[in-house]
């Protein structure tokens, strides 16, 4: 497999910090270069990321990272597209590995309807339960939602959850998003927005209060148009923002700052 670019544009990473909310560095893609491809980013201004946690079998390398690794962060949780992999064991596995730490969210979790409602029941339980410890916690959580807000937005109404969150790769409307905000939810926005052809997300995007944007690249998936079919990383960061200064009106500076600020801020790290 070749490797993309690790250099964005100069005139960008050189002046601004960023943070990634999302980013599957412990998968396998970065098994022969994760620590260099951390180094790189760093060096043109990525300030730090979280790594969320999909299946129980990950977490495990997951906090090694997160414990080597300057700046990496740990969220832990049972992802919705591997709802038949899970089992009850490894919801009480999750709640005996909240109760260690440090981890900085409980993600990535949610709901995922997009190839149908088969397994709507088994998924909404995984849920509840994830989101149930999450609020005795007291921990923000990372949310997959595909064609499935209004669910999610239901099971936060009736928790009562108000520890917040990012609602990653978010391209709802304006109306989830400000419900989303009642709750305390950041909305990630990452990869997709580097295409001129993703226009509804793209204008979603530039509409949003500044103040609920966090970056993300969900790398090595979601890549940016900048891949030309190679392997996202975290470096990539920058071609995210670089499209979303495009869209939006403010300043690079402010966007960067913002952006990063949101991020410390919902998942309460020390900037």
């Amino acid at each position: 497999m070749r490797h993309a670019s690790t250099r964005p544009q100069k005139e960008v990473s050189k002046k601004i910090e960023l943070f990634d909310t999302h980013c599957h560095l412990d998968f396998p893609e970065f098994d022969s270069d994760r620590k260099k491809l951390l180094t790189v980013a760093k060096e043109h201004g990525l300030k730090g990321l979280i790594i969320p946690g999909v299946k129980r079998d990950g977490w495990r390398l997951i906090r090694q990272l997160s414990a080597l690794m300057d700046g990496v962060h740990s969220a832990l949780g049972l992802h919705p597209m591997f709802i038949h992999e899970h089992t009850e064991e490894h919801l009480h596995d999750l709640e005996m590995a909240l109760s260690v730490g440090p981890i900085v969210a409980l993600g990535e979790i949610g709901l995922d309807f997009q190839e149908g409602r088969s397994t709507q029941t088994l998924q909404e339980k995984f849920f509840h339960h994830q989101l149930h410890m999450a609020k005795d916690a007291g921990l923000p959580v990372i949310l997959h939602v595909r064609k499935a807000h209004d669910e999610v937005l239901k099971q936060l109404r009736i928790l009562n959850f108000h520890n917040g969150g990012v609602v990653h790769a978010f391209n709802s409307d304006l109306n989830h998003a400000k419900r989303y905000e009642q709750h305390g939810f950041k909305l990630g926005v990452g990869g997709t927005i580097t295409y001129q052809r993703a226009v509804k997300v793209r204008a979603m995007v530039k509409e949003l209060p500044i103040e609920q944007i966090v970056m993300e690249t969900d790398a090595p998936d979601m890549p940016p148009a900048t891949c030309h079919g190679q392997r996202n990383t975290p470096v990539h960061i920058f071609d995210n923002f670089r499209a979303l200064c495009e869209i939006r009106e403010e300043t690079t500076a402010h966007l960067a700052s913002q952006t990063t600020q949101n991020a410390y801020q919902v998942f309460k790290l020390d900037n």
